[in-house]
């Protein structure tokens, strides 16, 4: 896979949508997948956010590497951007996401409610965020005049919070952060081929994905990894042999839901380049 073109209509029409309403925010809140921070990233946002602070999220923290995870974090210290790791299932890290929005204001006189609006590309985990960062003692204030037409602000603990849809890049060039994509299941498996996305995935962490299955084969290529894990679930074609196509949907299913060893598909740069050696 050399370039993946992926930017429907709605795309386009959010973008410009953030575009318009981005003066109007005054603290943007940015989910990344824990698993990908950099490949889930948009970097067509950045001149769309125009310099506003920004607090980073990685979420799904119970389907990364926890040591990779607190690497990350340091990585985006370095940088000079909070982050914070959490769980939108069970809440954890939601806590900390206040603290920080509150700090950016403190002593700070100010007129009116501060703004925030919730970033980030498809399937990260919006949703669960906002819902777990809300809770039940949030408050629709309606549309705000002048901003946002049509678009309801929510009022919590000070803030007034807006969400916004996930928003692609119009193109992704590089043949792994589109595969990274997919396997997290950004892209649809209708673009990028499931027994390929199955392939890639066990050449390049299989070792790491099976490391709590003591009898992983070890120095196996991707397809014969693949055979080994069909003939272990039992998955037959008809005929007797091995149902690999099977196989690579059960794979993919089970690593994006945890049921296989939690693993980073991402190092932060100093990292990855140290284990290149």
């Amino acid at each position: 896979m050399q370039e993946i073109q992926w930017f429907p209509g709605h795309m386009a029409k959010a973008k410009r949508h953030l575009s318009e309403i981005v003066r109007y925010l005054d603290l943007l809140i940015e989910v990344r997948d824990a698993r990908i921070p950099l490949a889930s990233h948009n970097d067509d946002l950045e001149p769309i956010l125009d310099k506003k602070p920004v607090i980073v999220l990685l979420n799904k923290i119970d389907l990364a590497d926890s040591a990779v995870t607190g690497q990350w974090c340091h990585w985006f210290k370095d940088q000079k951007i909070p982050a914070i790791e959490v769980n939108g299932k069970n809440g954890k890290g939601v806590e900390e996401i206040w603290k920080i929005a509150a700090g950016q204001y403190d002593g700070k006189a100010s007129g009116r409610a501060k703004r925030i609006g919730v970033v980030g590309i498809p399937n990260v985990g919006k949703s669960s965020i906002l819902n777990r960062l809300l809770g039940t003692g949030a408050a629709r204030t309606g549309n705000t005049p002048g901003v946002t037409r049509g678009k309801q602000w929510i009022k919590h603990r000070g803030f007034e919070i807006l969400d916004t849809p996930g928003l692609m890049p119009p193109k992704i060039n590089s043949r792994s952060e589109g595969y990274k994509l997919a396997l997290i299941g950004t892209i649809r498996d209708e673009i990028v081929p499931v027994y390929d996305l199955a392939l890639y995935l066990l050449e390049n962490y299989g070792a790491s994905l099976f490391a709590r299955e003591a009898s992983a084969p070890k120095q196996l290529s991707p397809e014969e990894q693949l055979l080994w894990f069909a003939e272990k679930r039992k998955f037959l074609a008809k005929g007797g042999g091995a149902d690999l196509n099977r196989a690579a949907v059960a794979l993919l299913h089970e690593f994006r839901n945890g049921r296989l060893n939690r693993i980073t598909l991402e190092l932060p740069p100093a990292a990855a380049a140290e284990s290149a050696y």
